[in-house]
Formats: C-alpha cells, sequence, structure tokens
C-alpha cells in the first residue's frame, strides 16, 4: 500500500476510511469479512476523487473571489493596509516614492495633511526642479528635431516659464515630497500613523 499510496499521510488515509465509513465517499465502506488490498485500494482511490473534487470547487470559488469587485469597505482597508506598509519601509529607509500622490490623495482627503503657505512654496520649487531635471535627463534619450525631443523640450519650457505648479508632472511631484514630508513629520513628532488614521477613520 505503502509503494501505491505514498502520496497521502497517514493521516489522509485514515480521514480517508473515516469519511467512507461515513457514506461520503461513492463506495460501499462494508469489506464483508475481506479487508484485502483490492478492498483498501478502493477506499483510497474514491478519496483521491473526492479529494479532487473539492480541490477543484475550492479553485472555482477562488477564482470567483479574485474576480469580484472589492466594496467600498474592503478598498479603503486595502488602501491603509498599503499605506501602513509605505510607512513602515519608508522608516526603515527613507526613500522616495514616484507613486506617493495616491497615498498623499487619501491623506489629504482625510485632513491629517497640514501644511502652511511657507512649506507648500518650498515643496513647489523642489517639485518644479526635480521635474525639469528629470525631463532633461529624459530628453538627452533622444535626437534633436524627433517629436519626443520637441514635446520634452515644451513641457521643459511651460514649466519655466509658468511658476504656478499647475502641469500634472509638477502637481504629483508636489505630493511625492508631501507624502514623504508627511511621514517625517509623524516620526520627528513620535507620533503613530496607524493611531492618525483611526482617529479620523472611526469619526467617519
Amino acid at each position: 500500500m505503502a509503494e501505491h499510496f505514498y502520496r497521502l499521510s497517514l493521516l489522509e488515509i485514515d480521514n480517508a476510511f473515516n469519511l467512507a465509513t461515513a457514506g461520503v465517499l461513492s463506495i460501499d465502506a462494508s469489506h464483508y469479512q475481506s479487508f484485502s488490498v483490492i478492498y483498501i485500494s478502493k477506499i483510497i482511490n474514491a478519496y483521491k476523487d473526492y479529494k479532487g473534487k473539492f480541490i477543484l470547487e475550492y479553485q472555482a470559488e477562488l477564482e470567483k473571489q479574485e474576480k469580484r469587485e472589492p466594496t467600498e469597505s474592503e478598498r479603503l482597508h486595502m488602501m491603509v493596509d498599503a499605506i501602513l506598509e509605505s510607512f513602515d519601509a519608508y522608516k526603515e529607509k527613507p526613500t522616495y516614492n514616484e507613486f506617493g500622490y495616491v497615498a498623499y490623495d487619501f491623506l489629504n482627503n482625510l485632513g491629517l495633511i497640514k501644511f502652511n503657505k511657507e512649506l507648500k512654496k518650498e515643496i513647489l520649487k523642489s517639485a518644479r526642479e526635480k521635474v525639469i531635471e528629470r525631463l532633461t535627463l529624459k530628453r538627452k534619450e533622444h535626437t534633436g528635431g524627433t517629436t519626443e525631443y520637441i514635446e520634452i523640450s515644451t513641457s521643459i519650457k511651460d514649466i519655466q516659464a509658468d511658476q504656478s505648479g499647475r502641469q500634472n508632472e509638477v502637481v504629483n511631484e508636489c505630493k511625492n515630497i508631501g507624502l514623504c514630508q508627511y511621514y517625517n513629520f509623524i516620526l520627528e513628532n513620535n507620533l503613530s500613523l496607524k493611531d492618525e488614521l483611526e482617529s479620523v477613520l472611526i469619526k467617519d
């Protein structure tokens, strides 16, 4: 038996006989005074069929769960978890997150981020410089006169001429920098980001 059913543990073999006795498996569990290898094989094979169907049903249920759109509450929890994980990573190694604007918008909409005008000006100045520097490097990847080169050059000139920071690249850069500033504020004041989130989410 060990040679043919080595993939099953002793616990599973015991479970197979229990299920057969309970009438769950598609087999007559009565051995009629003949507890032979053939009888055992029939039970084990019936158990494997049962187990296979169970696995298929479980996989089908998982696929349904994956395809299902998350509820508003689930999306909220997912966002909070993602932000807390991002903050934990920042605590270990403060690094710039190019997609930080997503977390910034969420935290800002909750009213947690409160920057004064002076800090906002500093962030805007830094953001404009970073975007121009990044676009300048990107422009070097293209040959002068090409469509890509001209488009990047136009974007650079637009940012240089307009200091309001209305361009999407600058707006997102401001938010990315702003998120780092907020994380620094939490750390410098020995606050708990989780507590800060809960304080506003519980009210809602």
